[in-house]
Formats: structure tokens, sequence, C-alpha cells
């Protein structure tokens, strides 16, 4: 079973570089074929609307020739530009989805593919929107997976509200599952552990390592014979994603060297909302949870004690009778040298608060037609009206459900 990876923008390709980075230190990864191809070449593909980043990334990846797809002109941090594309370079989703057609012809047999990318930016959300979009339509029966970074909610564009919302609505409609990882979380959890500033390759190389947590092989998931199949991402949708509609994922992890499984998950779970920011207690639907570094084959009888711990800090929901899938790896590769890792991914009620402030930030704008006249530009009248009825809830009310052109989420799960 093979992957393909598609990378996109510059957000998308720094996390992929990181990501890769410690893939190719995983020897189970290589035997297996899942990730790297027999030539010892990756299974990816690169695009960005820009060539700077591009050119860094490829002096350090093992990228197959062809495989890097860049344009010379930027997006402007605009998603309609990104997703229509400039007549000049029209070329740059057609050469993308080529080179990753090519790759999956490559494959013995492609089981999906997992897109990194950005909500804010120009290439990452209007372009990543498009490509998810494409994806879809020519693999309607492969998994599709996203990887999507928010920015700052302070802000690093002015157009980040407008971008996010429209690009998490096209993942709603076509991926099969989104791990939200937010900028601010990633920030704020380097900056307890770092005496100085935190650069944006420490904030990559901690997004990479709780996706490798993901990811990468593990013995649970390992046939007898002793070779990974690779479907580590794929079972992840299936334990995760019980409820098509609702596939957001938010993923914590830590790693330390030296430390029982009890006080590593202790450490974890110090770092869990659990309530949003009206008071009411957040719920999970399901979680995934992976331990890695278990040589001694430990942790499986570890979380028989922890297992009503983690229940009560998700609190999860009772009509979910396995509301956990429990993981196991004797190394860990993605983390330092005799170190051991959780990373728990759950369908967690977290996401809520960030929609709700995204919305409400996009309708302030909206209602002041703030920036409006740059997405006319490239999108026609679309964008207006794809605008107009994002912000404007479902006449069909559910209760406890909100609806937002296509994103849809349980507040609390109750």
């Amino acid at each position: 079973m093979s992957t393909v990876y598609l990378h996109v923008g510059q957000c998308g390709n720094q996390v992929g570089h990181a990501f890769w980075k410690k893939v190719d230190k995983d020897s189970s990864v290589k035997e297996s074929h899942s990730y790297i191809h027999p030539d010892d070449k990756q299974r990816s593909v690169h695009v960005d609307s820009e060539p700077k980043v591009l050119s860094k990334i490829s002096k350090g990846l093992k990228i197959r020739e062809g495989n890097i797809v860049c344009g010379k002109r930027g997006r402007g941090t605009n998603w309609a530009l990104g997703y229509y594309g400039t007549q000049r370079e029209e070329h740059l989703l057609e050469d993308s989805l080529d080179r990753v057609r090519k790759e999956i012809e490559k494959c013995d047999a492609y089981s999906g593919c997992i897109m990194m990318h950005s909500l804010s930016g120009g290439t990452g959300s209007g372009l990543g929107s498009r490509l998810c979009e494409e994806m879809r339509d020519y693999y309607p029966l492969a998994h599709l997976m996203s990887c999507a970074f928010a920015p700052c909610i302070s802000g690093e564009s002015p157009l980040q509200h407008y971008n996010s919302l429209l690009t998490l609505s096209k993942l709603q409609r076509n991926s099969d599952c989104i791990i939200l990882t937010h900028n601010d979380d990633v920030l704020q959890n380097l900056e307890k552990k770092a005496k100085g500033s935190v650069s944006f390759d420490n904030m990559n190389t901690s997004i990479a390592a709780s996706l490798c947590g993901l990811f990468l092989p593990t013995d649970s998931l390992t046939p007898s014979r002793g070779v990974s199949i690779g479907m580590e991402p794929w079972e992840l949708i299936r334990a995760t994603c019980p409820v098509p509609g609702y596939k957001f994922l938010h993923v914590n992890h830590v790693s330390r060297s030296k430390l029982t499984w009890e006080a590593l998950m202790g450490q974890l779970l110090l770092g869990v909302r659990r309530y949003n920011t009206q008071g009411g207690a957040l719920g999970s639907l399901s979680s995934v949870v992976v331990g890695r570094g278990d040589s001694g084959k430990t942790f499986l009888y570890s979380m028989r004690t922890l297992e009503k711990k983690v229940k009560a800090v998700y609190n999860c929901v009772n009509w979910n009778p396995f509301p956990l899938d429990v993981w196991t790896a004797a190394a860990n590769p993605a983390g330092p040298r005799e170190a051991s890792s959780i990373t728990i991914a759950s369908n967690h009620g977290t996401v809520v608060d960030y929609l709700e402030t995204l919305v409400q930030r996009s309708k302030v704008m909206y209602d002041a037609t703030a920036y409006i006249h740059w997405y006319k530009r490239h999108g026609s009248g679309y964008v207006d009206c794809v605008a107009t009825y994002s912000l404007r809830p479902s006449s069909v009310t559910i209760p406890g459900m909100l609806y937002f052109q296509s994103v849809e989420y349980y507040p609390g799960f109750s």
C-alpha cells in the first residue's frame, strides 16, 4: 500500500522538509516502500507559485526529478487568485496534477494522498483547495487527507480569515480527514520549553514530529512477516472519523527521555483543552493513542490504568463503546535518541472555538465590504456569492449544529 504526499505552498513545503528529514531516519519506511519508492525517491510532489522555498528544500530531500512544480509569480495571499490562477501560469494546476498522476502510477497499490498546506497563504489556501477538489474528482475511491496549518489568530494577513473560511469549506466537502494545526498552539508550547525566541524552523520541526508520531509505521499495524504496509494514515481515518461529516482532528504530542509512560501521559494531558470560551465542556468522538519508543513492550499494560484518565480528560461521548484505539512502536525515529513519545489524535471539540471566531471575524469584514474587490478581481462574482453563503446559517435548524457552507460540527459533542 503506497501513499503519495502533496506539499503545497511555502508552509506546506517547509513543514514537508522537516517531515521527510524525520521519515528518512525510519528504516521500516524504507523496507516497506510505502512512502519511499524502491529507487530511494520520495513519493512526494512539491508545488509552489514561486521558486524561492522549493530551491532550498530540494537540496536536502530525495525528490524525483520533475516532482517540483513551481511558478514565477506568487498568489498575493489571495484565495481567489490561488484557486483560479493567472493566464500566464495556467499550467501550474495541470502540471501539478500530471506529476501526481505519474507518481501514483509508480505505486504498486495506491491507497491515498496526504496534502500539507496552510489556510492563509494564497497558494496553500487557494491552489490547495483546487488541488483537493481535483484529486477527489480524479481518484474518488482513494483516501484524501489534509494536514492544514491555521495562522495565528492575532493576524498574519488581512485576508487570512476569508482565505481560511473558504479553504475549510472546500476541505470539508472533498477530503476524508482534516488534521488542523494551530500556529498559536505550537508557538505557545515551544515558548514554554525554550528560553529564547522560537524560530519558524522550530515550529516546523515540532509539527513534523507530531505528524510522524501518527504516520510512521507501528508494530500494532505491521503484519506478522514484519514489513509495514503503510496503513497508519488510513486506519487513523477509520478510527477517528466514524461519522463522515465530522472530520476535524486535533493532535497532541509529547516526547521525553527518562520518563515513565504515566509521567509522559500526565504531561500530554495537561495541554488538552477541556472547556470552550463560554465555559462549556468539550468532548471527543474518538481518538487514537500512539506510543513510540516502547522497546520493553510496556505501553499497552500502562494504558490499562491510564485509559480511564484519558477518557475523562477528553470527555469521550458515551454512545461510542470504543472511543480509544491504542497503537505501539518499539522505535521512535521522530524523537530524540532514547526518547519515548505519545501522540493522541482526537476528533475533538477544540475546533469549535476556532471556527466560531473565524466566522465572526469574516462576517465583520464582509459586512464592511472589506477587501471583497480583491476576490472579485480574480473570481468574478462567485467568491462574493460563496462568502455570503458561508456566513449565513442554514435554514435547516439541527439542535447543537452550526452550518457554514458545509463546515459542520457539534459544539461540545454533547
